[in-house]
């Protein structure tokens, strides 16, 4: 059967099948892009929130520490060791905060996981089709 009997070849019916797949593709690496786009917006944004909250609380940190202090010598403490001992303390809880956010921020989480999946189903379909 051929075109002239208003049946397209078989040569451009794999012409149009590769012309699909090729636009298949470009559609899902566009996929990929806006999904990787969206996952480093959220990224920068969770960051430029953390540093402003961090800059907000320095005073009110500072203050704290300040006033640990002071209880620290009104109950007794030379100044000397209620400075090291409320550093030491805070460096160990800040320590342990940056471990656990760090724990949290990891590259696996920007991987734009729907797109991966829907590229491997379209690669499945398109070996089928083949095949």
């Amino acid at each position: 059967m051929n075109e002239a009997q208003g049946r397209p070849s078989t040569s451009s019916l794999v012409a149009d099948a590769m012309a699909q797949m090729a636009r298949l593709v470009e559609t899902e690496i566009r996929l990929v892009r806006t999904e990787l786009g969206e996952k480093v917006t959220a990224a920068v944004k969770a960051v430029a929130i953390i540093a402003a909250a961090a800059v907000l609380m320095l005073t009110s940190i500072v203050l704290l520490l300040i006033g640990c202090v002071h209880l620290l010598i009104y109950f007794g403490l030379q100044a000397f060791v209620a400075y090291f001992a409320v550093a030491i303390l805070f460096l160990i809880i800040g320590g342990v905060s940056v471990y656990f956010a760090i724990s949290h921020l990891t590259a696996s989480g920007l991987v734009p996981k729907r797109s991966l999946r829907q590229i491997g189903k379209d690669a499945r379909a398109i070996k089928e089709q083949v095949s």
